[in-house]
């Protein structure tokens, strides 16, 4: 069964479905066949999806028949449409005309004759005729007046109107029937006027060439001047021999501004601006609503604030080495800081703010810890009374291409944290406007009215030094901008792009009604992805990070007793409990902090309390650390264990205790044993054969010599004389 359209569409109709434009070429058995007129695709667009775009208001259909009727209408009126659009001087023109066009068509309708004669007065004596002065009764009864407005005398200079003649009287009503009694018809095309064409007067084929040679010129980003500009032009002008022959002339400068003048504003910008800052300031808005819960969606940025803070009010100049100059502010340097800001997209609430000397990525993770943390401690140290934006977990973060935020630390703690990192594109503020428009305010309504404001711009103040102005203190400006996001700007009507006039608070309200609690940040991934890590090594007291001791029974059992490199993580707001991970160990450890009186401080303030100490009254100190040498260098003197320094006595103990040990190491050279036949000494040249033999061991010892009479029976022992050699 072949469909049937609900709506009756002609070919040649033009059809606006979600944004696209297509013309209806024909109809199919299921639809109509169309052709897009931006890439000329063609295809079918069903009767149903047609009938229900245009129920749905989703549709935009366009008749032959008025399309020729509204270009006719727009070429009679030089752009316009409806009277609304028309200048206000229009207008007021329109007004006076429309009753007489009414009049002229009221007495026609009646039956009156209405000639160009009897419509118009006598021009020599100014009579009216009958017609006449009833088209003007009748006028003056429409416009419900007594008579049509005519001049005044001085006081306030109103548009006037002149009776037109009957000629006009004619063409005006026949314009007003023909466009369907639009009232727009009956306005001046002064908008219209053109310079005299080319072929009629003013300016020849080269003279033009020559304008427009000096308009692309001056669209350049070095933003020339146009007096100089045409000078030189004119010197590298190439005018041809035919328009020397004519008297070429070149165009003034009048001429040129004037046609400057009448470029689109939008070119102007390109042109001198550059396409990243027409951008900003021509591009088209955003009015999306981009986040519906609190924490779904939030926007970081940071600013230059302007303004200079001083620790004492004093400016104090003095030249400072790069290579030795510490990279932390004295306590009386003159500086201007940079604003970490980070804001809920929803809600509109600031989630973090932090204040530092320069723009890196450290800050920016104290910005995510901030945001991610309970922030009462700044409530309480800076005497806000209204409650600061509560800790959320973070779903998405929105920053441009800064120096603090495009770097692999910051992308991998937000990854980590299992966040959703958006990249905006630098001088596109359609990307993150919410950030953006609160410096703004911010600047305006606060940092304007302290001493040391720089102002906008440089050289706006002109009379006014900021810089030996400066008396705010670095905490005394975070303090200010403290107690004006919690106390003032979560408070005030916004009227932002889904908020309607209501304040973050009440949105957040709202948010908690409709969309129940909020995600709860989890410590473990917030410390292991946002905090710092350290390496250390095991003790029997645990481990020391920051000369802060931690410990716990599973990293001492974790120990066993030995020394073990360990990574510590740490989170610099809650510094009371560690996370340790180890090489080869698939478990996370936690320990404690063990020294009971940081509890309550986070990690900037521990260390501010140990260097305050540490650096308190250095002249007592250096008293203390004289009268500790004094008493020390006594009990030495009165043990007797050191000998006096200047007898020679006293350096000879090394050369002695030297010599004994050079004894100690000498080795005597020992021949070894021999075993085997040996002959009695003395009797080893003896060959008569008289000398006992015994052997030689271990275990043996030499006999005894025997007695004479055996001494004598073997001395009838005989050998056999030797006659070779037995070497």
């Amino acid at each position: 069964m072949n469909a049937k359209p609900l709506y009756k569409i002609p070919t040649g109709s033009k059809l606006v479905i979600e944004g696209r434009s297509w013309l209806v070429t024909g109809k199919e058995p299921d639809g109509y066949s169309v052709e897009g007129n931006e890439d000329g695709e063609c295809l079918v667009l069903p009767f149903v999806r047609v009938d229900e775009a245009i129920r749905e208001g989703r549709c935009d259909v366009t008749r032959p028949i008025d399309d020729e009727k509204r270009k006719a209408l727009l070429a009679q009126t030089g752009g316009f449409e409806f009277f609304e659009q028309l200048p206000e001087k229009q207008k007021e023109l329109v007004r006076f005309r429309l009753p007489a066009v009414l009049a002229v068509l009221q007495l026609e309708a009646e039956g009156r004759k209405l000639t160009h004669r009897n419509m118009s007065k006598d021009l020599v004596t100014g009579a009216q005729g009958p017609v006449l002065r009833d088209l003007k009764k009748r006028a003056a009864e429409i416009s419900q007046g007594v008579d049509l407005p005519g001049k005044q005398r001085g006081g306030k200079v109103v548009a006037t109107f002149t009776w037109p003649q009957g000629r006009s009287l004619r063409r005006y009503a026949d314009l007003f029937v023909k466009f369907d009694r639009n009232p727009v018809v009956l306005a001046d095309k002064d908008h219209c006027k053109r310079p005299c064409p080319v072929d009629k007067g003013w300016l020849c084929d080269t003279q033009e060439q020559f304008i427009s040679y000096v308009i692309n010129c001056w669209l350049d980003t070095k933003k020339p001047k146009i007096a100089p500009l045409v000078r030189l032009a004119q010197t590298q002008f190439h005018v041809p021999p035919s328009a020397i022959a004519q008297n070429f002339r070149f165009p003034s400068i009048v001429t040129i501004r004037t046609r400057i003048k009448g470029l689109p504003e939008n070119v102007k910008v390109v042109g001198r601006k550059g396409e990243r800052q027409a951008a900003n300031l021509k591009g088209a808005g955003s009015t999306d609503v981009r986040a519906l819960m609190y924490g779904e969606r939030a926007e970081k940025d940071q600013n230059y604030l302007s303004i200079f803070t001083d620790g004492k009010g004093l400016l104090r100049v003095r030249e400072l080495d790069p290579k030795t100059t510490p990279p932390d502010l004295e306590e009386n340097e003159v500086v201007r800081l940079w604003l970490f800001y980070m804001l809920d997209v929803a809600t509109r609430l600031p989630l973090a703010w932090i204040l530092s000397p320069t723009a890196d990525a450290d800050h920016s993770h104290a910005l995510l810890r901030m945001a991610t943390r309970d922030k009462t401690k700044e409530k309480v140290r800076y005497g806000c009374k209204r409650d600061p934006a509560p800790p959320a977990g973070l779903l998405l973060t929105s920053a441009d291409n800064g120096s603090a935020t495009r770097n692999g630390s910051v992308y991998a703690s937000q990854l980590g944290s299992n966040v959703m990192v958006q990249t905006s594109r630098t001088y596109h503020a359609t990307d993150k406007p919410y950030v953006e428009s609160g410096f703004g305010p911010l600047q305006w309504q606060v940092l304007n009215f302290y001493p040391g404001y720089t102002g906008s711009r440089p050289g706006e103040l002109e009379g006014y030094d900021p810089k030996w102005s400066a008396e705010v203190t670095h905490d005394e400006i975070y303090g200010v901008i403290t107690r004006y996001l919690i106390d003032e700007h979560p408070f005030r009507e916004h009227q932002g792009t889904g908020m309607f006039r209501a304040t973050p608070w009440q949105k957040f309200e709202e948010i908690q009604k409709y969309y129940g609690g909020i995600e709860p940040p989890d410590p473990m991934t917030r410390c292991m992805h946002l905090g710092v890590k350290r390496e250390a090594s095991t003790t029997s007291e645990g481990v020391k990070v920051f000369n802060l001791p931690f410990n716990s029974t599973e990293l001492q059992r974790f120990a066993a007793g030995q020394s073990k490199k360990v990574t510590v993580h740490l989170d610099p707001d809650f510094p009371q409990e560690v996370y340790i991970t180890a090489e080869g160990m698939a478990d996370v450890m936690k320990a404690k902090l063990t020294m009971t009186v940081f509890n309550d401080l986070n990690l900037e303030e521990i260390l501010d309390l140990i260097e305050a100490v540490v650096k308190f009254n250095p002249k007592l100190r250096e008293l203390h650390s004289h009268h500790f040498k004094e008493a020390l260098g006594r009990r030495a003197r009165e043990s007797g264990f050191f000998p006096d320094s200047r007898a020679p006595s006293s350096y000879d103990k090394i050369t002695q205790m030297q010599k004994k040990a050079d004894g100690l190491s000498h080795v005597e050279l020992c021949p070894d044993a021999r075993r085997g036949p040996t002959a009695f000494p003395g009797t080893v040249m003896d060959r008569s054969g008289s000398a006992p033999v015994y052997r030689v061991g271990a275990s043996e010892a030499p006999p005894k010599l025997a007695e004479k009479s055996s001494v004598a029976k073997a001395k009838t022992i005989s050998f056999t004389p030797l006659k070779d050699s037995k070497l």
